[in-house]
C-alpha cells in the first residue's frame, strides 16, 4: 500500500474526511495540549490534506493529544481529529515509531493501577519523571498541588485491586490466550 492509501484508510477508520477541514483554527485555539505540540490539530489536518503521512506519524502531536475532544467540539464541520490521531498512533506503533516517554508513562501508569487499583498521581509523576530522565519537571507545581490537597504522600488502595491486576495481565497477554484464537 502507498502512504496515500494508508492515510485514506486511517481517515476512513476514524470517519474523517480531510477536506471537511477548512483550516479555521478553532481546533488549535481550544486544544489544551497545543503549546507542546509541533503540529497543532489544524496542522495535523493540513498534513492529511496534502498527503504527508510521514510528517503526521513522526510528530509529537499524536503522542501528546489527550483525546479530550475540545478540538472536535469546536469544529464547525464536526471533524473528529482525536479519532484520526488515535488511528495515526496505531499506524506509528505498527511501524515502530514511538516516543520513549510515552512508553515510560504507559508502563508506569499500568504498574500504578496494578499496585493501587487506581492512579496515584504523586507516584505516577515521580516515577515517570525519574524514568523519563526529567527529574525536576514538576517541582515548581508541587507546593501548589500539595496545598490544594491534589497530591499527598500516602497512596490509597481500592478494594478489588487484585482482580484489576489480573484483568490487566490478561489484557497484556491477549495475543497469547488460546481461548480467543
Amino acid at each position: 500500500m502507498t502512504d496515500h492509501e494508508i492515510l485514506q484508510e486511517l481517515m476512513d477508520k476514524a470517519d474523517v474526511r480531510r477536506y471537511d477541514c477548512y483550516q479555521c483554527g478553532k481546533c488549535s485555539g481550544g486544544c489544551p495540549m497545543a503549546d507542546g505540540m509541533d503540529l497543532k490539530p489544524r496542522g495535523i489536518m493540513r498534513c492529511a490534506q496534502i498527503g504527508s503521512l510521514d510528517r503526521i506519524l513522526k510528530s509529537n502531536t499524536i503522542w501528546l493529544c489527550s483525546g479530550c475532544y475540545a478540538c472536535a467540539d469546536r469544529c464547525p464541520h464536526d471533524v473528529n481529529i482525536p479519532a484520526f490521531i488515535e488511528e495515526a498512533r496505531y499506524e506509528a506503533a505498527r511501524r515502530g515509531i514511538t516516543r520513549r516517554d510515552s512508553e515510560v508513562l504507559n508502563k508506569v501508569f499500568v504498574a500504578n493501577l496494578k499496585m493501587f487499583g487506581k492512579s496515584h498521581e504523586m507516584i505516577l509523576a515521580g516515577l515517570y519523571n525519574a524514568l523519563a530522565l526529567k527529574p525536576t519537571q514538576d517541582m515548581a507545581a508541587l507546593p501548589h498541588m500539595a496545598g490544594k490537597r491534589m497530591i499527598g504522600p500516602a497512596p490509597h488502595r481500592i478494594e478489588g485491586r487484585d482482580e484489576l491486576a489480573k484483568l490487566i495481565e490478561r489484557a497484556e497477554n491477549w495475543d497469547k490466550l488460546e481461548e480467543y484464537k
